[in-house]
């Protein structure tokens, strides 16, 4: 065959804070023949997770409990990252060519698979996309891990009742904005927390949330107090830090928390991660339940039950810039990277 020539983007610098361009790098590599059981992937898509930050920094006492089976990146190696992509060579009797395939297999335009699941963050291992239940690009948004994030935590922790009071943080990102919209289905009242106005009147007026707290420019506690009178049934929490413990403050006495993610610390260290980490709703508990959640999902997403923005970027260079955007919470919706 042709040789390949395949661009990563690869792990210069481990970051100190939020991720500098410098910390990247871009490298290019001739790919290798695929061998028994082996498929060759080309990358359609990049989706964008905050989750990709942790895995940046090395090994240490603060975070090896969560690494049992070693760091998915380091110096040299490439960013760990969802990919949606199209089966080119196949020599895996589970894939034939053109299949529409998804996996967390990096930052990269090709890669070479078994398909085989890592356990830690991919235990699903490579998944073929349904594309008569919903277009492939849904598979790395409600389909994908943001969205089975959010059916299958409100499923098994937030078990709603209508009427019930559900708030939401970092509202107006992937998981969350998913999240408060089931919850509204569910007949529960849903407060969004984010990060500015603009996202606020998108939660509103877009997604129909019952109200909507900016943060940074309103006093969550006193707020809370007027919005929630009777306390807060049900908290899906994915900031952590102090914002939490405000609102887990006005819990009521039989009232559920969803810790999906503790984002204020993603860019700090010394807050012993593997321990505050202990206890996170991970839907990768939850991979037998896959298949009838993307059904439930595609089905709300036909019906314009559920909806979603995402903002696409062009080009593998533009990842880490369009990374770091999201770590500084410029986004709403799924952001997501498309390769040429």
């Amino acid at each position: 065959m042709n040789k390949i020539l395949n661009k990563q983007i690869i792990l210069r610098k481990h970051p100190q804070g939020i991720p500098k361009l410098s910390d990247f790098e871009i490298k290019e590599t001739v790919l290798p023949n695929i061998t028994e059981n082996q498929i060759l992937i080309r990358n359609i898509y990049i989706g964008l997770e905050p989750r990709t930050r942790l895995m940046l920094n090395p090994t240490t006492k603060e975070n090896e409990a969560m690494r049992p089976h070693g760091a998915m990146t380091g110096i040299g190696r490439v960013i760990p990252g969802t990919i949606l992509g199209t089966v080119e060579q196949t020599r895996n009797s589970s894939f034939k060519e053109g299949d529409i395939v998804e996996g967390f297999l990096g930052w990269q335009n090709y890669v070479i698979t078994d398909g085989k699941p890592h356990p830690t963050n991919n235990p699903e291992g490579l998944a073929l996309c349904n594309t008569n239940l919903a277009e492939a690009i849904h598979h790395i948004g409600p389909l994908g891990a943001p969205g089975l994030t959010a059916i299958l935590a409100l499923k098994h922790e937030g078990k709603l009742k209508p009427n019930e009071t559900m708030i939401v943080t970092s509202a107006a990102g992937m998981v969350g904005s998913l999240a408060g919209q089931l919850g509204l289905l569910q007949g529960a009242k849903v407060v969004g927390i984010t990060s500015s106005n603009q996202k606020c009147q998108y939660l509103k007026d877009k997604l129909n949330f019952t109200a909507c707290i900016n943060y940074k420019e309103e006093d969550i506690n006193n707020i809370l107090k007027e919005l929630c009178p009777e306390g807060i049934d049900y908290f899906f929490d994915n900031t952590g830090g102090e914002m939490a413990n405000i609102i887990r403050g006005h819990l009521n006495k039989n009232g559920r928390v969803t810790r999906c993610g503790i984002i204020s610390n993603y860019n700090k260290t010394g807050w012993n991660q593997s321990e505050q980490f202990a206890g996170q709703f991970s839907v990768h508990h939850h991979v037998n339940e896959y298949t009838e959640a993307r059904k439930e999902m595609a089905q709300l997403l036909k019906n314009k039950s559920i909806e979603y923005e995402y903002k696409t970027f062009e080009g593998l260079e533009n990842t880490p810039m369009a990374f770091i955007g999201l770590l500084n919470g410029n986004n709403i919706g799924k952001w997501i990277v498309k390769l040429s």
